[in-house]
């Protein structure tokens, strides 16, 4: 979570601090694009490349400055070889090469070519052929930025959250209150068909972000489409700075059961939900529900603090690296809601942090997930910087649950699967605060309603 979102919401994997002995890699958060988040499965990637250090590894084999003018590769003084050079010496780099000087040489647009564009193609090329989607990855500069101010609470944009539909068109599955998106009056399960005039069909969701992120007080024109056959219109909305609410609960009206909300794992995340559940303590709650649906991750550290305010003891996760050293993370004291009954909601959406921390629930018998099978983003991706700002991310240690479960493209299956179709919105606190008791009897969003069945015949676990 991965990630997720035409504005800069975090959707790729988690980072630690950096992966061991690489003394290149810097310190910070790593998201799935983006997208993510409603009942279903997601594809959260990064695809757009940057040309950089890598770029300048993979090309310095046999390609002259006159081919190859990109300043940020900096001056060689190799010599171009000629056309079958790489495929006679069987070198991987060289083929690479030789198809870089046919376009330049048999290409009979030759004079139009990018070269920043072909070069950003062949990385985005070698970063799919690892097989690692939603993992391994490049960034550009601009993106590096965009997912650095995504987990400082705020961000320009519209105030969605995206998920891809079932025929790869972005699908809001989020709106956040007091954004631009919300006055609009744009819901989940509204489909973004085009984006300023450029149609979104074909596009992945991180190029619809790109297209619709701007500077606060521009304008951006989207054409919508409620659901997928439903009828179209056109909204011009002004991008501005969105504050995210990274934890948001509620009481259920007629019950003691609070649903506690947690966005993503930004940072504070796990004081903000401290906080939130000392004044559902002191609202007379005593039991909750904890919403982590569409949750694509953020910082490895909060999701131990998180995972802590439940759990009395025993471990959070395991790393276990290249070489199978395995490392525990154990529960840190002193939670605040170790002993409330808790049941644990997830979906496609939920990721990276959002994994660690339903695992270890799980794992602990704390209470029960519902709803459907998580993403699958178990790795600690080591983010090592390029010459031109871009970095590539890399997965070099992959996550455990306590009990030794591999999270990594396995995911966590919930103990009661309840699906939720697309075109269902998936409730929230801010939804709860407007209902009466009648209303929620008769809850339109299936995974809720299950969990507040669930939750209310809960016992408090044994002390």
């Amino acid at each position: 979570m991965p990630a997720m979102d035409p504005d800069p919401i975090p959707t790729e994997p988690t980072t630690d601090p950096g992966p061991p002995d690489a003394t290149s890699v810097v310190s910070g958060p790593s998201q799935a694009s983006e997208s993510s988040a409603a009942g279903r499965g997601r594809g959260p990637t990064v695809r757009r490349v940057v040309i950089g250090l890598a770029l300048a590894l993979t090309f310095s084999v046999g390609i002259g400055v006159g081919r190859l003018a990109s300043p940020m590769l900096g001056d060689t003084d190799g010599t171009t070889p000629g056309p079958t050079a790489g495929a006679a010496s069987g070198d991987a780099l060289g083929l690479i090469s030789q198809a870089w000087e046919i376009l330049h040489e048999d290409y009979v647009g030759a004079d139009a070519l990018d070269d920043k564009t072909l070069a950003y193609g062949a990385i985005e090329g070698l970063t799919e052929a690892v097989g690692d989607t939603g993992h391994t990855s490049f960034l550009t500069p601009e993106e590096r930025a965009a997912r650095a101010e995504e987990l400082s609470g705020s961000y320009v944009g519209i105030g969605v959250r995206i998920d891809a539909a079932e025929d790869g068109r972005p699908l809001i599955v989020g709106v956040f209150r007091g954004s631009p998106a919300e006055a609009a009056e744009l819901t989940a399960g509204d489909i973004i068909v085009s984006v300023d005039g450029r149609a979104t069909d074909g596009h992945d969701l991180d190029e619809v972000a790109s297209w619709i992120r701007g500077k606060a007080g521009s304008t951006v024109l989207l054409t919508i489409r409620r659901g997928a056959d439903g009828p179209e219109r056109e909204l011009s909305i002004v991008r501005a700075e969105v504050a995210v609410e990274t934890v948001s609960w509620a009481m259920v009206p007629g019950t003691k059961t609070a649903v506690l909300r947690l966005e993503q794992f930004s940072h504070g995340a796990a004081d903000e939900l401290k906080a939130a559940l000392g004044e559902i303590r002191a609202a007379g709650a005593d039991r909750v529900v904890f919403d982590l649906r569409g949750n694509p991750g953020g910082f490895v550290d909060e999701a131990v603090g998180v995972a802590s305010q439940f759990l009395s003891g025993g471990n959070v996760f395991v790393e276990r690296d290249a070489a199978g050293k395995e490392t525990t993370h154990a529960v840190s004291p002193d939670g605040a809601a170790t002993e409330l009954p808790l049941v644990v909601l997830v979906d496609g959406g939920t990721a990276s942090s959002a994994e660690i921390v339903s695992g270890a629930l799980q794992d602990a018998g704390r209470g029960q997930l519902i709803g459907v099978k998580t993403f699958g983003t178990g790795t600690v991706l080591g983010e090592f910087p390029l010459a031109d700002g871009s970095a590539l991310r890399v997965g070099t240690v992959e996550w455990l649950t306590p009990k030794g479960r591999r999270i990594w493209h396995e995911g966590i299956v919930p103990d009661v699967v309840v699906e939720r179709a697309d075109d269902v919105r998936p409730l929230v606190p801010d939804d709860l605060r407007s209902m009466t008791s009648a209303q929620v009897d008769s809850l339109t969003d299936p995974q809720l309603a299950r969990a507040l069945s669930v939750v209310a015949l809960a016992v408090a676990p044994a002390s």
